[in-house]
């Protein structure tokens, strides 16, 4: 038996391809005929007659008009090429949505990084080895001030002669009963999800706020009529009173993120300074 859903999905990634190879092969065609027009009427422009052969000057506006009329069609392409990309990518994190309001600067790649730890200066030049070198600096900072061989005595101790040192007017008064300490409730569960922003970057899941809404909206339409519907709210306060109970399991990734340096100032071989 064929599998419909296995099949549509072959189906579009075959198009998917067609379509990029067809959209490159048509980019680069457009590219190398406007720097051959460019070049042309460059070559047209320093001819000494230009100013008064007026054959020099017609052929210099047919470059002109071609010219215009190519970057035309380079532009409506690349329309239709972001609106295509913007289609596919949904509400994604990163991609394209990360790139639309950025300005078009030049690429500034850091070709290397310094070796930290070491008496002689040296730098990586391998990407791979090099993305290795941030991982272990981010690491490294994780653990700073962090003595791993603390047991958990000492290190009550010391958050506790921390917390002495607080001024008692900054101190909650019966925390136990404070509204932070409180189990998180199904209404303010649904009161969050209606303040979230749609269009804005996703979670690693790729699950965008939209799909909590249309669930919470389809389990509200289906629960007047009586029917039974499954209840996101509740799960996901079930989620959080069960995470503020016991903490987050260490085997789920429930509170991975996703992490990207950005060089800020000073030597941009230092990774130091990002």
């Amino acid at each position: 038996m064929i599998n419909i859903q296995t099949c549509w999905e072959a189906y579009k990634t075959v198009i998917k391809k067609v379509a990029k190879e067809t959209a490159k092969e048509c980019y680069h065609k457009i590219t190398s005929h406007i720097k051959a027009l460019e070049k042309d009427i460059k070559e047209t422009n320093n001819n000494p007659k230009m100013n008064t052969n007026n054959n020099l000057q017609a052929h210099e506006a047919y470059l002109a008009n071609q010219l215009k009329q190519l970057k035309k069609k380079k532009a409506k392409n690349q329309r239709n090429c972001l609106n295509t990309k913007l289609a596919n990518h949904g509400e994604w994190m990163g991609g394209i949505w990360s790139a639309l309001g950025k300005e078009k600067r030049p690429r500034n790649p850091i070709y290397r990084l310094k070796v930290a730890n070491l008496n002689l200066t040296r730098y990586e030049r391998h990407s791979k080895r090099m993305a290795e070198l941030a991982r272990k600096h981010h690491n490294t900072l994780q653990d700073e001030d962090i003595d791993p061989n603390m047991s958990p005595e000492e290190y009550t101790e010391k958050l506790e002669n921390i917390l002495r040192v607080i001024p008692e007017t900054q101190c909650l008064q019966e925390p136990e009963r404070s509204s932070m300490n409180w189990k998180i409730s199904e209404v303010q569960v649904s009161k969050a999800l209606c303040l979230t922003r749609d269009g804005t970057a996703t979670g690693l899941d790729r699950c965008p706020y939209k799909l909590w809404k249309v669930l919470e909206k389809r389990h509200n339409k289906l629960r007047h009529r009586n029917v039974p519907s499954f209840d996101i709210i509740k799960t996901i306060s079930y989620l959080f009173q069960d995470i503020q109970e016991y903490g987050v399991d260490k085997r789920m990734e429930f509170n991975m993120g996703w992490m990207c340096p950005l060089f800020k100032k000073k030597d941009p071989t230092n990774i130091r300074n990002y």
